[in-house]
């Protein structure tokens, strides 16, 4: 009977034991980072894109592993996103508007934008069985992103100094316009404080002992609210393809 018992006892020790582990490895936490590379893609017939910027981001990451194949995957970045908005047509100056005191106009106008986001991604992520030392992963998702600050420098304009590293979003600054020559509408710069873009990735899992795995990939975030919703006629999304790095503990 003594036997008996203690074989039970050992029984429930060894289950409850494993259970616990395996309640641990249901949550993993790491850091990231990555370059990201950034563009504008036009939605109207003004603007175009002016080129791939660089940027970055980086922060915290956790997942959740509900089966052993799939994760519910969060994190918690700082991405810095830099892009070039080139316009279509000529842009004229107007540094008093209301009283219509136009002076030089300009050819050849785009805005370098330097924006900071504190995204929040939110994604399901597939995984394969360990195969090796690796672990393939994809995953699919959103990011909602909340603007932390903006900044932009006017490029191909004068007076020069005046139309750099303005804060956009400040009311300060609106003394400085740009006119469409073409319809005469002013172009509204602020830039919407929410950004919610879907992002798809894949990448591998490299386990370097026990939980410790090293963390790479690729992610599209893909833009898919209007960066300046208070313009007239100006429509564009921000997008980024980042390469991605990290550590998970």
């Amino acid at each position: 009977m003594n036997k008996l018992i203690l074989t039970v006892f050992l029984l429930i020790i060894t289950i409850a034991s494993n259970a616990q582990n395996e309640q641990e490895n249901r949550f993993r936490f790491g850091l990231k980072g990555s370059m990201n590379f950034n563009w504008f893609k036009s939605n109207s017939k003004n603007i175009e894109n002016g080129g791939v910027k660089l940027g970055y981001s980086y922060g915290i990451m956790g997942d959740y592993n509900f089966t052993k194949n799939y994760a519910f995957s969060t994190e918690f970045l700082i991405t810095d996103i830099r892009a070039n908005l080139k316009f279509v047509n000529t842009m004229k100056e107007s540094t008093n508007f209301n009283n219509d005191s136009l002076f030089d106009q300009f050819s050849s106008a785009s805005i370098d934008y330097k924006v900071k986001y504190i995204q929040i991604p939110l994604s399901i992520k597939f995984k394969t069985k360990e195969i090796g030392m690796i672990t393939y992963w994809a995953q699919f998702g959103f990011a909602p992103s909340f603007l932390a600050g903006v900044k932009a420098d006017y490029l191909g304009v004068t007076p020069a100094d005046e139309y750099a590293k303005l804060d956009v979003n400040d009311k300060d600054n609106d003394k400085y316009h740009l006119i469409d020559t073409k319809d005469d509408v002013v172009f509204n710069d602020k830039v919407f404080f929410i950004r919610v873009p879907l992002i798809i990735g894949a990448g591998i899992e490299y386990n370097l002992s026990g939980n410790t795995s090293l963390y790479t990939g690729l992610r599209l975030d893909n833009g898919f609210t209007n960066t300046f919703p208070k313009d007239e006629k100006t429509k564009a999304n921000l997008n980024y393809l980042s390469v991605t790095a990290g550590l998970f503990f």
